[in-house]
């Protein structure tokens, strides 16, 4: 009597341990939905962004690094020749190779103040919903959705935006035009959630 019940409690604590394990696993990791929701209350970020801007003959790339403070703005510096400040709905541009700075409306660079994140993640989710992945970014699991663009432009039509799933950080978005055509690519590198940035980086 005693070796079953021995044997019974061997053969029962593993199967406990394995319901706890799965049950804290769902309790501890954040839903989808929370990770979107996350990254668009972001506080503050730094990030190396690419744009890879595709037309009928071939593709230009731009290396970029990207600064941003919620609800003061945000930064994105195109090596040392030009910086642009998105701020108060404006964008102050500082161009360092003629030595002049001057201001243009937001709706005149739609694509570059598109990808901050918090203007990335402001349209709504299609109606396939989000789903997740691994076959487009290397062995990295993500979360992937689509959104429409309400931006009168036929090259930029709607988006597809992936999230790492376990960093919670943005991987990289596609742009495709009206006829569904792939456009324009930004990709992230070394995101990094900050917990603060100097303004002064944003004047």
């Amino acid at each position: 009597m005693k070796k079953k019940l021995l044997l019974g409690l061997l053969v029962s604590i593993p199967i406990i341990l394995i319901v706890l394990v799965i049950i804290f696993r769902v309790t501890a990791e954040p839903t989808n939905e929370e990770i979107i929701e996350s990254l668009k209350g972001i506080k503050a970020y730094k990030t190396e962004v690419e744009f890879i801007v595709k037309n009928s003959r071939d593709e230009e790339r731009q290396d970029t690094i990207q600064y941003y403070k919620k609800d003061i703005g945000g930064r994105i510096d195109f090596g040392t020749d030009r910086t642009k400040i998105y701020k108060d709905g404006s964008i102050l541009v500082k161009d360092n190779i003629a030595n002049k700075e001057y201001t243009m409306e937001e709706s005149m660079d739609e694509l570059y103040s598109l990808s901050f994140v918090d203007k990335l993640l402001s349209y709504p989710i299609d109606n396939e919903g989000i789903n997740e992945g691994q076959e487009e970014w290397g062995d990295t699991e993500y979360i992937v959705f689509t959104s429409e663009l309400f931006i009168k432009n036929d090259s930029l039509n709607k988006i597809k935006i992936f999230i790492d799933k376990q960093e919670k950080t943005p991987i990289g978005a596609i742009i495709y035009d009206k006829d569904n055509k792939d456009r324009v690519r930004i990709v992230y590198r070394n995101f990094e959630k900050l917990k603060d940035l100097d303004e002064g980086l944003l004047k």
